[in-house]
Formats: C-alpha cells, structure tokens, sequence
C-alpha cells in the first residue's frame, strides 16, 4: 500500500468505532448487520465476536480477527473491492466518530497511525484501528 492508501484506511478505522448518536437507527441496524456479516464471514467464534462488536481489544488475534475490520471497511463502502481507501467516505466516518476531538488533533492521528506498513490489508488495518483507539484516548 502506498502512504495515501495508508492514511485513508487509517480515517477510514476512526470512523468505525463508537457509532455517534447522531446517525439514525437505520445507519446503526445497517452498521450491527454489517458486524455480523463479517463474523459469520470469517467464523470468528462467539467469544471474540462479543469482544469485537465493544469494541475491545482481542487478545492473541487470529488472522480472521485482523481481518474483520478490512470486512466492515468494504460492507460500509470505505474500502474498493480491492481493498483501495475511498477518502470521501473514510473522512465522514471520521468526522461523525471523532467529533469531540479538535481537527488538526484527529488529521495528525490519522497520519501518523496511516504511516505504518504491512504486508496485508488486514494487518494494516487491524494496525491502523489499534493506533487510533490508543491515541483517540490519549
């Protein structure tokens, strides 16, 4: 992946967590149906599932668990069919998530956790959203 790709895949993380109270009861049944989606997809079992749709962090992860967040990124539109950032959705997922912070704070975040490399989109992923929940609660 090249750093453009990096950056909007790390915006593209930011977004996914924490669904803002803002979004309409159909965009968060779309977002728990896309969760779920991607679960049943890669079989992850039941225990890490409970983890993965709080949010918290899975201790040991599988190749699937890395590989659950590339899932959701392409279900909401974020990612290509071949794993290539959409900036346009990436930044709105951002923005509505991490509204709290101040912008540069958040721009800033998202370059520095995108410039990491990897050698999959699932380990850049599984990276990038790992770097931006730790420095979204600094």
């Amino acid at each position: 992946m090249n750093a453009n790709c990096l950056v909007i895949a790390l915006i593209l993380g930011l977004a996914l967590y924490e669904p803002v109270a803002s979004q309409s009861a159909a965009d968060l049944a779309a977002f728990k149906q896309n969760q779920e989606s991607c679960i049943k997809e890669l079989k992850i079992g039941a225990a890490e599932a409970a983890l993965l749709t709080t949010d918290k962090e899975v201790a040991n992860p599988s190749e699937a668990i890395k590989c659950y967040h590339s899932c959701l990124y392409k279900k909401l539109g974020m990612l290509t069919a071949d794993s290539k950032p959409i900036n346009d959705m990436i930044m709105k997922f951002a923005q509505l998530r991490f509204s709290s912070l101040a912008s540069d704070k958040l721009k800033a975040l998202l370059t520095s956790c995108g410039a990491s490399k990897a050698a999959t989109t699932c380990d850049f992923v599984y990276n990038f959203e790992r770097c931006v929940m730790t420095g979204a609660k600094a």
